[in-house]
């Protein structure tokens, strides 16, 4: 799962960096109001964890930029300001959640799972598409009770072609999901196409009722058998 941080203080910064690393969330992070909005523009974002008090004093235009862009990230505000007059403005202007700094960190974890269930798959705990069952607190992929041995890299590709499962995915998009501004310095086309080609032999030794399809020219698309 991908997240930003917008976090100005850069102790509290590193911290959340370090603890979604920890949890194999692929992350970005910045400070300020401008470049998370260049970000924001420019990739997609499972969840996006904002601080209400920009020093540039911006997070509220940022919170307008999102909803009205009606894009699909999620959104949890992190602050200091403890008082339910902010807790409403944020909620009313789009934010999924609010968490009152200092928080625990397990916590701040489970807040972002929740957004990015509801947000992107619609569901609590596990996803079924077809005979597939994906268990996001396990992060086990299973198909009738049997387990399929996916890499973290596999993991989040396979979650990325199901949340767009009526779209078609092109390579960039799927690069700039797993790599962000980073894409050139980690990942060519054939490798990607490489994890393409090891997610489909494992569902297919499986038995799985999901197909990635190949759409010439135009990138991948999941469905259903």
């Amino acid at each position: 799962m991908k997240v930003l941080i917008v976090e100005p203080e850069k102790p509290l910064r590193l911290e959340l960096e370090t603890f979604l690393s920890s949890e194999s969330y692929v992350w970005e992070s910045t400070s300020n109001y401008q470049q998370a909005s260049e970000k924001i523009s420019l990739y997609e974002y499972d969840c996006i964890v904002l601080n209400s008090q920009l020093a540039d004093g911006n997070a509220l235009s940022l919170l307008k930029e999102l909803n009205e862009s009606q894009k699909s990230d999620g959104l949890l505000i992190i602050s200091t300001i403890n008082s339910a007059e902010d807790r409403v403005r944020a909620l009313d202007l789009g934010a999924d959640d609010y968490m009152t700094i200092p928080f625990h960190f397990p916590e701040l974890h489970a807040r972002i799972q929740a957004i990015i269930r509801r947000k992107k798959f619609n569901t609590k705990n596990k996803l079924y598409l077809g005979n597939l069952v994906i268990d996001f607190k396990t992060k086990k992929v299973q198909v009738w009770n049997n387990d399929i041995a996916l890499t973290k890299r596999e993991y989040e590709m396979l979650l990325y072609l199901i949340s767009n499962k009526d779209k078609v995915v092109s390579n960039t998009m799927l690069s700039e999901y797993l790599w962000g501004d980073e894409t050139e310095n980690f990942e060519s086309n054939n490798s990607l196409a490489a994890h393409i080609k090891n997610i489909r032999k494992k569902l297919s030794q499986a038995k799985a009722e999901l197909e990635i399809k190949n759409i010439y020219g135009v990138g991948y698309q999941i469905i259903e058998l």
